[in-house]
């Protein structure tokens, strides 16, 4: 990546300036994961990218998937997918990481293991939490507890059984989430979107023999094991000299560009070798 200190702003004018005066640029390289182009599959981007996170919340650990980048590029598409159906290819990452969830139990060896699955569905919108899938709880806010941790306080929580329950709230949080047209996008999303899933795992422990009696009853020992998972959708970062938002849309390109500012931020600090008590 190139860092360029001049004036510039037309491509050809920039290659030109740089060339001339090669002072004026600083260059940086970066490292990733896996790049994919447009022929890349729904299914190619859950597996290298999404599925481990995913697999860390059945161990136990909280563990975020986001997309991010510019208005318009796919962020929704990557994590929703225009169709909720099972086996379709166009669905995202959301639906794809209910449906490993839900294998995980299917297939899991150990019969004295009981499962909870509990999903909740928010927005962000003007920096004002709202639950999508309770639409008369809004202005709701954030909490720290030291058995919970950070959770949001009346966020609705409902408890599903299948993948075909997660597709339901999928679409009714989505016809709630605020979206508008733009100059670079026919359906932009005004808001950040947060898709949670806190997974409870149960297992009923048997040390041996003589334990066998008590594992049958209640006073039986138990290990519980609690992971969760959040799927974000963010608002798309906007340049006003290319949206040219004006009104209301530009109060909310104010909004999301801030909030995502905070975001790298946070980022920024997480990866800070220096040691923090908070952020």
């Amino acid at each position: 990546a190139v860092e360029q200190l001049g004036a510039e702003t037309e491509e050809l004018e920039r290659q030109r300036d740089i060339r001339d005066n090669p002072h004026i640029c600083q260059f940086h390289s970066f490292k990733f994961d896996y790049v994919y182009d447009e022929q890349s599959s729904q299914s190619s981007v859950y597996e290298h990218t999404a599925k481990p996170a995913v697999m860390s919340a059945l161990e136990g650990y909280n563990a975020t998937v986001l997309a991010y980048g510019q208005t318009g590029t796919g962020k929704t598409y990557t994590m929703e997918g225009f169709q909720f159906s099972g086996q379709h290819p166009d669905r995202g990452i959301v639906p794809r990481a209910m449906e490993e969830i839900f294998k995980y139990i299917e297939h899991c060896p150990n019969g004295k293991t009981a499962f909870m699955v509990r999903a909740s569905y928010l927005q962000i919108y003007n920096e004002v939490i709202s639950d999508l899938l309770k639409g008369d709880r809004s202005n709701l806010l954030i909490r720290e507890d030291k058995r919970k941790g950070v959770f949001v306080e009346g966020l609705s929580e409902w408890a599903v059984r299948s993948p075909y329950e997660i597709y339901n709230l999928m679409k009714k949080g989505t016809h709630s989430r605020i979206t508008a047209s733009t100059k670079l996008n026919d359906l932009s999303s005004r808001s950040h979107a947060v898709f949670i899933i806190i997974v409870e795992q149960m297992n009923t422990l048997d040390d041996g023999p003589m334990r066998a009696r008590e594992a049958e009853g209640d006073d039986a020992p138990k290990q519980i094991k609690v992971g969760k998972l959040n799927l974000v959708d963010l608002a798309g970062s906007e340049r006003l000299s290319i949206t040219g938002a004006t009104g209301k849309r530009l109060e909310e390109c104010k909004k999301i560009n801030q909030s995502l500012s905070a975001l790298g931020n946070v980022i920024a600090a997480l990866t800070d070798p220096k040691s923090r008590t908070h952020i």
